[in-house]
């Protein structure tokens, strides 16, 4: 499948899922867009540029790729750093201990455009985690800035 269109198609997804009209009103329960904007009010985003400092000034930092095996594979690969693991969204708070071995373990999640690593993101906070941060970036935005990646 061609990239560009991929691109798009996940876009044009993304979007007419958050779209209001897309949205059921059923009562109490907040639209994913809500729960995505409390997330990204409490944790600590980090552009570009602070993330390649820190994957080159802390290798005991611990970066997190949400996103499933297939997305990986069909948005042409992952952020090449020797920090970076993948542990999707679902398995998050099943897995994050065998990497981040310590509750002050510096950590950073991604996700491929910054929809959902908000949500990990609070998710580790609420699991203990004290130093967390969320490039909300995401994969584009690291290969937007023609840095390296991986298969």
């Amino acid at each position: 499948m061609n990239k560009f269109f991929l691109r798009i198609s996940l876009l044009s997804l993304s979007l007419a899922l958050l779209s209001p009209v897309a949205l059921a009103d059923v009562a109490g329960v907040s639209p994913a867009s809500e729960l995505q904007q409390q997330a990204e009010k409490e944790t600590t985003l980090i552009t570009t540029d602070e993330l390649k400092k820190m994957l080159d000034e802390e290798l005991d930092m611990v970066l997190i790729d949400i996103r499933t095996p297939t997305e990986i594979q069909g948005m042409d690969g992952r952020i090449d750093a020797s920090q970076d693991v993948n542990i999707p969204r679902g398995w998050l708070e099943f897995r994050a201990q065998r990497v981040a071995l310590s509750k002050d373990t510096p950590i950073v999640v991604y996700c491929g455009g910054g929809l959902r690593s908000p949500l990990a993101a609070r998710t580790l906070q609420q699991m203990g985690y004290t130093n967390v941060k969320n490039y909300s970036a995401g994969f584009f935005g690291w290969k937007d800035a023609s840095l390296p990646i991986k298969p």
